[in-house]
């Protein structure tokens, strides 16, 4: 996220007068997050006897950890929502290096700079390619992308069926996850680069990834209310639609929606869960993750160390307990116990056959938030086929002469 000095002079002093920069003493350490609500209350009962004053930056953490025009206001400790947020130099060079604990995939994520220092450890980590459904509406399971179009353009055009999947399209990571995962199981080799080399948006499967979407998307009667409904439908509206309304059979999530499954779902509503499937022919493809890593600025010194060491490190597991058996928390930690049965087996696959979710490691002119980047042209994807009724190979070429655009003029537009 690029922000202009008086963008992230508003946002830094804003902060300041909220009573963050103490006097006086030894103040509580800073700990920007970019969660608010549910998560956010998570997070503080585990930080309770803890002298620390945490607040929600939301997609400002960027300018928080990049700016130096407040240094009064810049947090001691941040939780960053994507790797590639520490590889801008500006960030990069005001980090500390750190001890880690976690697998050397997970490590690589959180290094930057020249020399490749390790400047953070994961706190919690998602597994990004589940699709969750009502066992009674779905009675065969698919067994690969192919049969699972199938299945959806059967419930669609069923007169007594209801739609076959709930889509949060109002929500970018929505979709870049859904890109991500059929990207991921037609061209592993092409993902994997796609962060750092600009020319690989070119290849062949790109096209392949997001004709593949616009032929799925662009189904009659996919989703609730149709695709206008589904560009108003945020994230938790989508499950409710599935597991409370029953409006919808499906919808592809990560293990954290197993919280919202479990309160609002309607009595004695049974939720299970299948793998993104991939293409026909293919071996099973890997596990979209992702994660929130702690990082601590050098201006912390040995607080900012101290702290991370205690969040993150061996001592953890029992403090961290209660969020894992609450759902919505998985970790690297192998001391962390207590998972929800319906998610407890997802674990073991974090460290295995993965690939770190794509948009979050992505740096330029594809990334940002809603309304930029990679979420953009998804978002506009998205609404050329499921409510334009444009066709999906007609849409899929405007999505890829969209990407060129924007790797071309070198900013996010």
């Amino acid at each position: 996220m690029r922000m202009d000095r008086r963008h992230a002079l508003a946002v830094l002093s804003g902060l300041a007068a909220a009573g963050l920069t103490g006097c006086g003493g030894d103040p509580p350490l800073r700990i920007a997050v970019v969660w608010s609500g549910w998560e956010l209350g998570r997070f503080n009962r585990v930080l309770q006897g803890q002298s620390a004053v945490v607040y929600s930056a939301g997609d400002n953490i960027a300018a928080l950890l990049g700016s130096s025009v407040a240094p009064a206001a810049t947090p001691d400790v941040a939780i960053v929502p994507r790797p590639g947020l520490i590889n801008e130099s500006a960030v990069c060079a005001r980090l500390q290096s750190l001890p880690s604990g976690d697998p050397p995939f997970w490590q690589d994520l959180m290094r930057c700079g020249a020399d490749g220092t390790l400047k953070g450890a994961w706190f919690k980590v998602a597994h990004k390619s589940l699709v969750w459904y009502r066992p009674e509406a779905v009675p065969t399971l698919p067994t690969d992308w192919e049969s699972w179009v199938e299945l959806c353009r059967d419930r669609a055009r069923a007169k007594d069926g209801r739609p076959p999947l709930a889509i949060a399209a109002a929500d970018g990571w929505v979709l870049t996850d859904w890109f991500e995962n059929v990207l991921l199981g037609l061209d592993p080799a092409t993902y994997s680069t796609l962060h750092r080399k600009p020319e690989s948006w070119g290849n062949d499967s790109i096209r392949k990834a997001l004709n593949r979407l616009a032929d799925l998307w662009s189904i009659r009667g996919l989703v609730p209310g149709g695709g206008r409904q589904a560009l108003v439908t945020q994230f938790h509206d989508s499950i409710l639609d599935v597991f409370r309304y029953g409006s919808a059979d499906m919808l592809a999530a990560p293990d954290f929606a197993w919280p919202v499954i479990d309160h609002y779902r309607s009595p004695g509503q049974e939720a299970w869960r299948f793998r993104f499937p991939g293409p026909r022919g293919h071996p099973a493809p890997r596990v979209v993750v992702g994660g929130d890593a702690v990082v601590a600025l050098e201006s912390s010194g040995d607080r900012g160390r101290r702290f991370v060491e205690w969040l993150t490190g061996e001592g953890a597991g029992e403090r961290l307990g209660g969020w894992a058996a609450a759902g919505g928390f998985l970790s690297l930690n192998q001391n962390v116990r207590g998972y929800p049965a319906p998610i407890r087996d997802l674990v073991p696959e974090l460290s295995q056959s993965i690939e770190f979710d794509l948009s979050d490691r992505l740096t330029g002119p594809l990334s940002g938030g809603d309304g930029q980047g990679l979420w953009r042209v998804l978002t506009e994807l998205f609404v050329a086929v499921a409510v334009d009724g444009q066709a999906p190979e007609q849409a899929a070429d405007d999505a890829m002469r969209m990407i060129a655009k924007l790797i071309r003029r070198g900013r996010p537009s």
